[in-house]
């Protein structure tokens, strides 16, 4: 048997008494196959949506039924059944036109048998293929998410699983083995049990309710505070006022949704216990998806940056090492999703000002303030590389697009004292930066694209760690210094910068965060579609 798939018929011990003659059935499917090439294929009525694959894995086993195992075939269903625990769709998968068939399946007609087979493996190979790089393309959602997918060969999966009958263990093998994503599995499972029990009551709008106050309302607050697991006395003193404990398991609301976590049950937090478990389920299916979408191991040294959790975590041999707040891309200057490696690090950084903040930051400023480039220390640079009179300069030509311009070193240079490199088509790296009051906000997408780091010097004596030159001492000495320094890194993480907007944290507890690119919208609708009909 190579690996061509020009095996030759399979005998079971069990066979389905429909396949019995199996030569004419063989001959129905060559007839559907064999010419299909600009065609499409449809057996039963459903359109066959791995037509290619279906193809070359029918010619490989010249046309010969393959689902003669009824062992086979009702694993196939058992799996299909459970692709919902996945966030998938039992029904994108022929389910209900295979169980329909093999219920009067000793009345099947020739035609019949050769459609029940065929469906059977365009249902594999679809399923097969969802669960290892995903239902949908990431390009076609996103066009910023530039992160390779995972790999697999469902044509392999589909040969193997029957000659061993090993459906099932098969399809969960290419299940996504990956502690966040049965986390969001776990999740799910809790959120579908919710809609099950006919979800929880909207909150009316009202006043700000804080410490002590009594309200109507917060009697209802204390049920849907009950149900999401955040307090647990069922018999309150006083059911309608604002006690310290029902301020507590707000706080604890807010705090896993990443707002401003103050207890007060105001405008935003009622607006996110509102949103409905139809709506946190889609969220979780979305963020299930992108898992899907990425590979199985992110390597033993690595950096994560959750754009819409507003957070860095280097992670090392399985173990977090280090957790910073960082600052994302503003919605207009979003920051992309990709993969690269940190190769090294630049101390007192001189900043090139990007086209596009030029035109739309740099440039009106300027025309309203002939000094705004000094008061920022910016030199402007001709082609040679040479300093130009800034007050030479006539700033409503077209000219000044074509320049250089450059901040020095120092206490208000956009990058601070450090920054992160890593090639990446983008111009995004990580960086210090001089406003560090926006760190206390709870969202924070204000950059151009770039991530700034909170507490930047700690990242990069970490990353120097295995360099006894770089101290701590040291590093604080070049940074006084104000003297432009390039440091290799001799051990160099991976760097995924990616977009999460719900997990299951490390205390089993679901963290959700405000989609802030909106990024989950377009994916939720897609993700509702079924295949082609």
């Amino acid at each position: 048997m190579n690996m061509e798939f020009r095996y030759t018929h399979l005998v079971f011990f069990f066979l389905l008494p429909i396949f019995m003659n199996a030569s004419d059935v063989q001959e129905e499917i060559r007839k559907r196959l064999e010419h299909s090439a600009s065609l499409n294929i449809r057996a039963n009525g459903e359109l066959v949506h791995c037509k290619k694959m279906i193809t070359k894995f029918y010619q490989n086993c010249v046309f010969e039924p393959q689902w003669t195992s009824e062992y086979n075939i009702s694993e196939l269903v058992q799996a299909l059944k459970n692709s919902h625990k996945e966030g998938l769709t039992p029904e994108d998968y022929h389910l209900t036109a295979i169980q329909k068939m093999l219920s009067p399946y000793k009345t099947l007609s020739l035609a019949e048998k050769a459609d029940l087979d065929i469906l059977s493996s365009d249902a594999f190979l679809l399923y097969a293929s969802h669960l290892l790089s995903g239902k949908l393309d990431p390009l076609s959602i996103d066009p910023e998410w530039k992160v390779s997918r995972r790999e697999g060969d469902p044509l392999l999966m589909l040969h193997n699983a029957l000659e061993k009958k090993e459906v099932l263990k098969t399809l969960q093998g290419a299940i996504p083995q990956n502690e966040k994503y049965d986390g969001l599995k776990k999740a799910l499972a809790q959120f579908v049990n919710l809609r099950q029990n006919n979800g929880w009551e909207k909150i009316p709008e009202g006043e700000t309710l804080k410490l002590n106050m009594s309200d109507d309302r917060i009697e209802s607050i204390r049920k849907r505070l009950i149900q999401g697991g955040y307090l647990k006395n069922k018999n309150p003193e006083n059911a309608l006022k604002y006690d310290q404990e029902v301020l507590n398991a707000v706080r604890d609301f807010q705090k896993r949704n990443g707002i401003n976590a103050d207890g007060e049950f105001g405008k935003e937090t009622r607006e996110l216990f509102n949103m409905s478990v139809e709506q946190r389920i889609d969220q979780i299916k979305a963020n299930m998806e992108r898992w899907r979408w990425l590979p199985q191991y992110f390597g033993d040294y690595f950096i994560k940056v959750n754009i819409a959790d507003f957070t860095l975590t280097v992670v090392k041999n399985g173990k977090v090492e280090r957790e910073h707040k960082v600052i994302v891309g503003r919605e207009q200057r979003r920051t992309p999703v990709f993969a690269s490696k940190v190769s090294y690090l630049v101390l007192n950084p001189t900043w090139t000002v990007p086209p596009g903040i030029l035109k739309a930051d740099i440039l009106p400023a300027v025309r309203k303030n002939p000094n705004y480039l000094k008061g920022k220390n910016i030199s402007v640079l001709d082609a040679n590389g040479k300093v130009m009179d800034q007050s030479a300069i006539d700033w409503h030509s077209k000219g000044v697009h074509g320049f250089t311009y450059r901040q020095s070193p120092g206490v208000d240079n956009a990058l601070g004292a450090v920054k992160f490199m890593f090639p990446n088509p983008y111009n995004v790296y990580l960086h210090d930066t001089p406003s560090k009051e926006l760190f206390e906000r709870a969202d924070r997408a204000f950059s151009s694209g770039c991530v700034r780091v909170e507490a930047p010097l700690d990242l990069a004596e970490y990353l120097l760690q295995d360099q006894s030159k770089w101290t701590r001492a040291y590093i604080d000495k070049q940074v006084a210094s104000k003297r432009t320094e390039t440091v290799p890194l001799t051990q160099k993480p991976d760097v995924y910068i990616l977009y999460w907007t719900t997990w299951l944290d490390d205390h089993g507890q679901v963290q959700f965060r405000k989609d802030v690119y909106q990024r989950d919208l377009a994916l939720i609708e897609k993700l509702k579609e079924g295949p082609p009909k």
